[in-house]
């Protein structure tokens, strides 16, 4: 699409030929539409990725295998407060809740954090993923098997921070193929498309008994976000709705099985518009020298007091 290479043909024709001027809508009026609908956060990422300086992302930085203390700060948005999530779409909060409810009250076995139950007892990923953030830090003899009696808090720290020393686990929002078949489109939307949420400790406490029993309590969390906003095509291009002067809509099956351009609703067009639309007007600003970009990264951070959790295990 780059310049909308879809051309919006709206010329009236009357007995003396008389021609309308119409303002075509090209791939830069997208966030102009979204602030219209009340999508804030959205447009200000789509305009950042329009407008910032010259920086291509890599591979290895989209997968998060770079610490992000590395990138330049002006490459990295984290002035949105993670209770925008909460606000601006109502498919979020229920999904946070649920997940907090899930890891509210552990003793010994719990899938997310604890033993899972079974034939064999074994370690959830989540509680292997704390034993290695203390194992990293000195604090795991794998000699002895044995964790040191210790009382950690990272309160202060920030989510970058947070995401090297303590992120034991994390969940997805709009990632399904149901999700995203039905999920409203909304500002989330517009602005991650499906992302996860990553859930750090902030205070945690480590002891062991006579019985040689380790238990690990934790008293507060962290959630954050840690995203990108990119362009870049994992496999077949991606399709991000349709796009016009009245708005976005989702396309139908039908319009995705043909790849239709251009469908209408109500009388008004909009055009298809996809991860190789930005990918191409990237490539013709790079022609002109113009324009490099290819993403950012996004941090939102949010603290949760908890009830007194803990777990035990041999």
């Amino acid at each position: 699409m780059g310049e909308m290479k879809v051309k919006s043909s709206l010329t009236e024709q009357e007995d003396n030929q008389q021609k309308v001027s119409v303002r075509l809508f090209k791939i830069t009026d997208i966030p102009e539409v979204m602030e219209k609908m009340g999508w804030v956060v959205a447009a200000k990422f789509m305009r950042k990725w329009f407008n910032d300086p010259l920086y291509e992302m890599s591979k290895q930085e989209k997968l998060n295998k770079v610490d992000m203390a590395l990138i330049d700060e002006c490459h990295i948005v984290d002035d949105i407060p993670f209770e925008w999530l909460y606000t601006a779409s109502a498919r979020v909060s229920p999904a946070i809740d649920n997940f907090l409810k899930s890891i509210s009250t552990v003793r010994e076995f719990n899938d997310t954090l604890g033993k899972v139950e079974g034939g064999v007892k074994q370690l959830s990923n989540g509680l292997l993923a704390i034993i290695d953030c203390l194992y990293k830090q000195g604090l795991v003899d794998l000699k002895t098997h044995s964790i040191k009696n210790i009382s950690l808090d990272y309160e202060a720290l920030s989510a970058i921070e947070l995401d090297r020393k303590s992120q034991f686990n994390y969940f997805s929002i709009g990632s399904t193929l149901w999700e995203k078949a039905t999920d409203e489109l909304d500002d989330v939307y517009g602005a991650l498309g499906s992302f996860i949420i990553k859930i750090a400790f902030l205070n945690l406490i480590a002891s062991n008994d006579k019985d040689g029993f380790y238990r690990i309590e934790i008293n507060q969390v962290g959630l954050y976000v840690r995203d990108t906003y990119e362009f870049i095509n994992d496999g077949d291009d991606q399709p991000l709705g349709y796009w016009g002067w009245h708005g976005v809509i989702k396309p139908s099956l039908i319009n995705e099985l043909f790849e239709s351009k251009v469908v209408s609703k109500n009388g008004n067009d909009y055009y298809r518009v996809t991860n190789n639309s930005f990918i191409e007007y990237r490539e013709k600003c790079k022609k002109r020298k113009q324009h490099k970009n290819r993403g950012f990264f996004c941090l939102f951070y949010s603290k949760k007091n908890t009830c007194r959790r803990y777990y035990s295990y041999q």
